[in-house]
């Protein structure tokens, strides 16, 4: 019996290490914004795009991860996809123009595109319906504290040396830790379904599911206020605020501690009030928070109480939200959380993309405004189209 709690333990490890390791590399992209686009002449809207196109190839990666997840082994697919996030972050450290830069951080988001559709699986087969909320909730809450000391680290290593080692040093290290915890814990006879001889049925199944479709779109829409800030909320608080980037590395990790905090609480949420509905509320809340943190003028303390008000709020609906996505298709949970980790690819793309032209034509305000209305259409979606029922 020990010996089984020892190993669900280094698994669930492994899995909390892997979902982490998607973190990092957001927060320090965002605190060294304004370092990379001087060091390669760009303005911060333009360097800002190189998320969006990361999200935009995750889209077709975690499509195909759908198909994939069918026919390979779920740890081949997950060390895979760190592997990939590995080569990502030694080609942006090493990128001296913007288009080097572009095409190495997208591998970011092809690889995370790998490993969270198999972490949330691996969830979906481990764990019963009614832990799950409890267990995402830990495995993001750890995510979340690895982004905490990201920027803490991160803005000491700027000090100290070039942006290059400052984005490479931390983020190399989860990686590499995420790979060794996976191939030690998760065992090689993982469960998978060769057997099925249309690739494509898992597709098809969710694809003629009303709920899991208005799912995906809701996901989409629902964290681009998020992906919004994880972008562009560096760049805000030192343009903005005229913070150094010392003080600003301190300020970031308040957002991780805020995440974790709804996170944590988020099962006891959904015991009290039901899972679809802690949901559609969580959505609206963060959306309107970070409203009125982007544009409602005010001075650094209460902007900074939003944002992680907000903050809290996203964490409660991260947790809850992937529940309720492996409640919407049952029999062909890798194809459905792949589409799922696809949506919220789109999600990145409207974040990051339409976030940055909103904030190049309109200033932060206009990025607040837009991306904080398609919090409040993802709200409408949860609340009308999506079930609550596997």
């Amino acid at each position: 019996m020990a010996e089984k709690n020892w190993k669900k333990t280094l698994i669930f490890y492994a899995l909390g290490v892997s979902m982490a390791s998607g973190g990092p590399p957001a927060v320090s992209l965002s605190l060294l914004l304004i370092d990379i686009a001087e060091s390669i002449n760009v303005p911060v809207a333009t360097l800002g795009q190189i998320s969006s196109f990361s999200s935009f190839l995750s889209i077709f990666m975690a499509i195909n991860m759908g198909v994939l997840s069918v026919r390979y082994s779920h740890k081949l697919l997950l060390s895979s996809g760190l592997l990939l996030m590995c080569f990502s972050i030694l080609g942006t450290s090493l990128s001296s123009n913007f288009s080097s830069i572009f095409l190495s951080y997208s591998f970011v988001g092809i690889g995370y595109s790998m490993v969270m559709p198999m972490v949330t699986t691996y969830i979906g087969e481990l764990y019963p319906p009614e832990g799950r909320t409890k267990v995402m909730g830990q495995l993001i809450a750890v995510r979340s504290i690895v982004s905490f000391i990201a920027p803490l680290l991160t803005g000491y290593i700027l000090t100290q040396s070039t942006w290059r080692i400052a984005y490479s040093s931390f983020n190399l290290s989860t990686l590499v830790l995420s790979l060794g915890l996976v191939f030690w814990a998760i065992p090689a006879n993982d469960r998978q379904q060769k057997s099925e001889s249309n690739l494509l049925a898992g597709i098809r199944a969710v694809f003629r599911n009303r709920s899991a479709l208005a799912f995906l779109l809701a996901g989409a829409l629902g964290i681009t206020p998020f992906i919004a800030i994880s972008v562009y909320n560096g760049s805000y608080l030192r343009q903005v605020f005229n913070l150094s980037v010392e003080t600003v590395s301190q300020l970031m990790p308040l957002t991780a501690i805020s995440v974790t905090v709804g996170l944590l609480i988020s099962n006891r949420l959904v015991e009290s009030f039901g899972l679809k509905k802690v949901v559609y509320l969580s959505t609206l809340v963060s959306a309107l928070s970070y409203l009125v943190y982007f544009g409602a003028g005010l001075s650094l303390v209460p902007s900074v109480v939003f944002s992680l008000f907000g903050a809290v709020m996203t964490g409660i609906r991260l947790a809850s939200s992937s529940a309720l996505g492996l409640l919407q298709e049952k029999v062909y949970r890798g194809s459905m959380m792949s589409l799922s980790s696809a949506s919220q690819g789109l999600g990145g793309v409207l974040g990051a993309l339409i976030g940055g032209l909103a904030l190049s034509n309109f200033g932060y305000y206009g990025l607040g405004a837009l991306t904080s209305f398609f919090g409040v259409a993802s709200f409408a979606i949860y609340l009308l189209w999506v079930n609550n029922k596997g």
